[in-house]
């Protein structure tokens, strides 16, 4: 598998449109900046979530109401993070293709999306349930610690690939 991540990377970086990119100097520290950004949307609506979900902030938003308001913010941000994730592994495939960690955090990341598509509808079709204590179910906080630690696992797993890639060469 090594050997044809790779072959893959070293092919998409001598394509016209990667070469282009290479060229742009902008083009990383651009998309790099807006890609933490929208990491920090999509980690902060997770927390606010998973913190109501432990029964922080008990006076604050019902769980549906903050579903209804933080999830569409999060699928947003993880389209914008798919722009700039796509913009910089066209620019630097080698770097991303032969890490490990890259491979994991995609991994991760269709897990925890999974996660959150089944939680907000679920939420979604009995928000009276999912709103108080007493009734929420008991995978709730399961489902938050869950949800913090992939993303947070996501979180490093992006910050190792930029240190550790050149030691898979």
């Amino acid at each position: 598998m090594e050997r044809l991540t790779h072959q893959w990377g070293h092919e998409l970086a001598a394509t016209h449109f990667s070469r282009w990119l290479q060229n742009q100097l902008w083009i990383v520290p651009t998309s790099q900046s807006i890609h933490i950004l929208m990491i920090s949307v999509v980690f902060g609506c997770a927390l606010l979530i998973s913190l109501r979900l432990f029964g922080v902030s008990a006076a604050g938003r019902s769980v549906s109401t903050l579903v209804t308001t933080l999830v569409p913010w999060m699928y947003v941000a993880l389209v914008v993070l798919l722009i700039t994730g796509a913009i910089q592994t066209i620019t630097e495939p080698v770097r991303q293709f032969v890490a490990p960690d890259f491979w994991l955090k995609m991994l991760l990341i269709v897990v925890v999306v999974s996660l959150t598509i089944v939680f907000a509808r679920a939420v979604r079709r009995n928000a009276a349930r999912w709103d108080s204590a007493a009734t929420r179910p008991a995978g709730a906080r399961v489902f938050a610690a869950v949800s913090l630690a992939l993303w947070i696992a996501i979180i490093v797993c992006g910050r190792f690939i930029a240190y550790t890639w050149e030691a898979h060469l």
